[in-house]
């Protein structure tokens, strides 16, 4: 077998590596694209508007949890609209195009991205948060909900080609991984936390935003981890595809 050949090879292993683990990573919708009723897009704006009020009035943690549910919710609705997109190649669906309607209207307008078309993930509310309560209870989880949808949502295909990523958003997302990765709560997944970091330092290393050496040291600290807590993941075979190339 070719140099040429073998090197193709291994390219569609990982691309196809790459598709499973971003699949797996979107998280389920409550309801089916075809199956939202008039009760649920009215509750999803009634609540919106609710968190919206406990947003802009109270304490400063009480603020900061309606922010933290705000992102929750807009995350929910925007895993409806991508499963509609995924399935039939965009939004359908009278009640669906209303609820899309009545987002557009308030301050968290859906932006959808020019290369996939999916809708992208809405960072103010976790980033709010954080400002308003950067060592709270929920801190954590504002800044994994952060690290985690900007991930998913910055590359096409290849998470090393990422499509508008400066090196103090990517610094940034480091920092957030690196704080992470012993946060306890519940939500924070672990594993899903270290793949993401190891990514973003093979980021780091090919742009320059971190020196190489230090970039290939801890991605292999990051893999060594991966090998001794999950050693069956999916994501553990992608690391090793994207880190050796």
């Amino acid at each position: 077998m070719t140099r040429s050949v073998r090197c193709a090879g291994r390219s569609l292993l990982t691309a196809l590596m790459v598709l499973t683990v971003l699949l797996g990573a979107m998280p389920t919708p409550v309801l089916s694209h075809d199956a939202i009723s008039t009760e649920a897009r009215k509750a999803y704006v009634a609540k919106l508007d609710e968190l919206q009020r406990g947003a802009a009035s109270g304490s400063a943690a009480s603020r900061a949890v309606a922010l933290l549910e705000t992102g929750k919710l807009l995350d929910e609705i925007r895993s409806l609209l991508n499963e509609d997109i995924i399935s039939h190649g965009k939004i359908q669906g009278l009640e669906t195009t209303m609820l899309v309607n009545q987002l557009n209207a308030t301050p968290y307008k859906l932006q959808q991205s020019p290369q996939t078309r999916l809708i992208l993930a809405d960072l103010r509310p976790w980033r709010e948060a954080l400002t308003l309560e950067p060592k709270g209870a929920h801190a954590a989880l504002a800044r994994y909900r952060v690290l985690k949808n900007h991930f998913y949502d910055s590359f096409v295909d290849n998470p090393l080609k990422p499509i508008q990523q400066s090196k103090e958003t990517l610094l940034d997302m480091i920092g957030f991984g690196e704080g992470l990765l012993t946060a306890k709560q519940a939500e924070v997944d672990s594993e899903e936390v270290h793949f993401i970091l190891a990514i973003h330092y093979l980021q780091a290393a090919e742009s320059g935003a971190v020196p190489k050496a230090k970039c290939q040291q801890r991605v292999q600290d990051l893999v060594r981890k991966f090998r001794s807590s999950w050693p069956n993941s999916l994501k553990l075979a992608t690391l090793d595809a994207l880190a050796n190339p």
